[in-house]
């Protein structure tokens, strides 16, 4: 299973998902799936945003000796985001629309995360 299928089968399974990418904490997006999204949100500006947002949050937390940054929530009156590193590189972003099911997203974005850790190891 390719990158683009592993994050339409995770978007399925999480009641609300509306976007999962991988990107690189240089700002790249590697890959996104994104389905029933509010027209007048921009994942790409979002996704860079965050990016920036990712990596002083990693620094932050090795920098103050909490250890690696494991996973990030960010709640807004629209969405919820949630981060998740894959290695010090490249990261999971999932945003879920308000009310959908937060504990669901959490579990399979770690699975997601596991299984990639793998992939981007070789």
């Amino acid at each position: 299973m390719d990158f683009a299928d592993t994050l339409e089968t995770l978007a399925r399974r999480i009641e609300g998902c509306v976007a999962v990418m991988i990107l690189g904490t240089d700002g790249i997006p590697i890959e996104r799936h994104v389905q029933q999204m509010n027209q007048s949100l921009d994942i790409d500006m979002i996704a860079t945003e965050f990016t920036t947002l990712v990596r002083r949050s990693m620094r932050t937390a090795v920098d103050t000796e909490l250890g690696e940054l494991r996973e990030m929530l960010l709640g807004t009156d629209a969405m919820m985001f949630l981060v998740r590193p894959i290695t010090s590189d490249y990261f999971l972003l999932l945003a879920l629309n308000r009310g959908g099911n937060i504990g669901r997203a959490r579990f399979e974005l770690r699975k997601a995360q596991l299984a990639m850790e793998i992939e981007f190891a070789m």
